[in-house]
């Protein structure tokens, strides 16, 4: 399953390369977020993003690299690289689409040494507009997960998405996102991430955000917390 995995992942771009360059356009932008608490507890984190869209008339590509690095009390709390693509082809409506899911996570703090996640998925727009999207797909994932003293384990994955944003004014925009994989033989064995923000642009290329994050993973080793919630505030700054 390994390199099945390693194969999909790799053919990824290559669907984005075989389709005809026609009304094609490109959106990417960079995100920065830091963070100190001092007094009782001394805690630093930094955050960064890199996001670009490629939309087509029939096809959607959705990519993303996540950064986090933070310490407490001088022992690092946070430590995480996350690379994720999406690739959507409409079915020749504006309601039903299929995708194909691919991501990479390395999280030290949380045992991860590596995991690789790819699988199909179908979905649907229940509101597509200029001003409002909200969509929801599910499908099922082939996972690789690599963790400390060569431990490694490979199972089928569901996943569950729900994507929301709103475009209140001509400066401001919401956005909410949360996904839940879970085991298809444990399902009590899940990982879910949620995200919810607020961003206003202060020019045509920047904009100040405020982002709240919670992150999930059901099965511990240890007694830490199943949920690892963080606030951030940043700047934003759209490259195209």
């Amino acid at each position: 399953m390994k390199k099945g995995i390693w194969g999909l992942l790799a053919a990824l771009p290559l669907l984005v390369a075989a389709e005809p360059v026609t009304n094609v356009t490109w959106e990417s932008s960079v995100q920065v977020a830091a963070s100190y608490k001092s007094g009782n507890t001394d805690q630093t984190l930094f955050t960064g993003d890199w996001k670009a869209k490629r939309t087509a008339p029939l096809t959607e590509w959705l990519n993303l690299a996540h950064g986090e690095y933070g310490k407490t009390e001088g022992n690092q709390t946070e430590g995480q690289a996350l690379l994720q693509s999406i690739y959507r082809y409409n079915f020749g409506t504006e309601r039903w689409y299929a995708g194909l899911f691919g991501e990479l996570l390395h999280d030290g703090i949380k045992d991860i040494n590596f995991r690789a996640t790819l699988g199909p998925n179908v979905g649907y727009y229940f509101i597509k507009n200029d001003t409002m999207k909200l969509d929801s797909n599910i499908g099922i994932n082939a996972v690789y997960e690599a963790r400390p003293n060569e431990v490694e384990e490979t199972y089928a994955a569901w996943r569950w998405a729900l994507n929301y944003e709103w475009q209140i004014n001509e400066p401001v925009s919401y956005y909410f996102h949360v996904d839940y994989g879970t085991d298809v033989k444990d399902l009590n064995n899940g990982t879910g991430l949620l995200f919810t923000g607020l961003k206003n642009k202060m020019s045509e290329k920047l904009a100040m955000y405020i982002e709240f994050r919670d992150e999930y993973r059901s099965s511990q080793n240890d007694d830490s917390e199943c949920n690892d919630i963080t606030v951030l505030a940043g700047l934003s700054y759209d490259i195209l």
